[in-house]
């Protein structure tokens, strides 16, 4: 399930091993040469901090081996020592493969500038490993966030070898938090959320401790297509009746990006009140979310209810053929094999990247519903998943939340 420790840079291959974009390894150029410099601060899924690696700067996100209870979606009802379960989950919604999906995609569509820069990930070796807990005796990736070292999932799956997997880590550029988010930067990362979503990228963490020298930071809670809950196809078992509810919650997570956005705009301007002009950028007019006054009896609910993208409408077969092609020059990709590593920041060797067209108004996305389900919507600021999923038969299903 976990990475497994490499016996060699052939063993670094892209992940995850799923369907959909992979985030190949950071190259050392060399055997792994970490300095650790400074402990920048824990977060609900990771611990950050302040490296220099061949000369460089760089901020390192170390991934806990949090809960699975924590992962986004996986139900009560799954066997959680089934590895075959618990391998189809982690490929999709764990933290670490979260986010090495969503910085995938942008650096197979040459969109890589929609977020902060990412490097690659990195498996730490048993020196490093050393060598950081020792300088950051504070730094725990055992557990979860509220719960740190008082279960130990990083045991539950050991690798070939008999040993628990090593530390997952995801390089980024180092930048500064946001101090001074004014309006040309906040339509800018308006504009990058709507981008985002047209790349099959939702569930974004949108929060200005995120923001990260005015882009966006994180995506280990991102769901990137192809994902169980946005693409049907990739369970030819589903009825009709779970179809539909499946586009419904995909519409509330497109949509609650930019509810969050709006949340964003209000707490700057509670937490600034010395800033003088405050921002006043949008997403939904006044940043109310959807809540606008129509006359309900004379307005079909297609006008009333919408969120600005509809991402299930991203071409995800077009970037599998891509990585197909990719396979042939760089080195293959799939279950065991990968590319060679590539040089920090580039395509794999071989390949030019092929940029992917965006366009700066999408089509909106009217939700097709009854006008009891459109004045809930109109009312609600926020939302709380009403399915949970379940492993049967090589599937992942959908279930009623009990």
């Amino acid at each position: 399930m976990y990475p497994d420790w490499p016996r060699s840079d052939a063993d670094l291959v892209p992940l995850p091993c799923c369907d959909g974009p992979k985030l190949e390894p950071f190259d050392f150029k060399g055997p792994q040469q970490i300095e650790f410099l400074e402990h920048l601060g824990d977060g609900l899924h990771a611990q950050v901090l302040k490296v220099k690696i061949l000369g460089q700067i760089y901020a390192l996100k170390l991934f806990r081996f949090t809960w699975d209870e924590d992962w986004l979606g996986r139900g009560p009802d799954n066997d959680e020592n089934d590895l075959e379960a618990m391998t189809a989950f982690y490929n999709y919604s764990e933290p670490f493969t979260s986010e090495c999906r969503a910085f995938g995609r942008l650096r197979e569509t040459g969109h890589e500038e929609l977020a902060v820069k990412c490097l690659g990930y990195v498996l730490l070796d048993e020196e490093h490993e050393r060598a950081m807990l020792s300088q950051f005796s504070n730094v725990e990736l055992n557990g979860s966030f509220y719960c740190p070292g008082a279960d130990d999932m990083r045991s539950r799956f050991l690798g070939r070898d008999g040993r628990p997997p090593p530390i997952r880590g995801i390089l980024k550029e180092f930048g500064p938090a946001a101090q001074d988010l004014r309006n040309p930067d906040m339509r800018r990362i308006l504009r990058d959320i709507t981008q985002l979503q047209q790349l099959g990228i939702i569930h974004i963490d949108v929060a200005d401790r995120q923001i990260v020298g005015g882009k966006i930071s994180d995506f280990s809670t991102a769901m990137t297509a192809p994902h169980y809950l946005m693409t049907p196809e990739l369970n030819p078992h589903l009825t009709p009746e779970w179809i539909s509810a499946m586009e419904f919650e995909t519409f509330q997570f497109s949509i609650n990006d930019f509810w969050d956005f709006d949340e964003m705009v209000v707490i700057w301007n509670q937490e600034h009140p010395e800033q003088k002009n405050k921002i006043s950028v949008h997403a939904f007019p006044g940043g109310f979310g959807c809540n606008i006054k129509y006359d309900l009896r004379s307005s079909p609910s297609r006008e009333r209810v919408y969120s600005f993208v509809d991402p299930r409408l991203y071409d995800w077969k077009v970037s599998a053929v891509g990585q197909e092609q990719r396979s042939t020059k760089g080195g293959k990709v799939g279950k065991g094999k990968g590319t060679k590593p590539s040089s920090p920041g580039k395509s794999p060797q071989g390949v030019s990247k092929s940029r992917r067209r965006l366009q700066a108004k999408p089509p909106r996305w009217y939700y097709d519903c009854s006008k009891k389900v459109a004045a809930k919507l109109k009312r609600s600021y926020g939302f709380s998943t009403s399915l949970s999923w379940v492993f049967r038969d090589g599937h992942i299903f959908p279930q009623k939340k009990k």
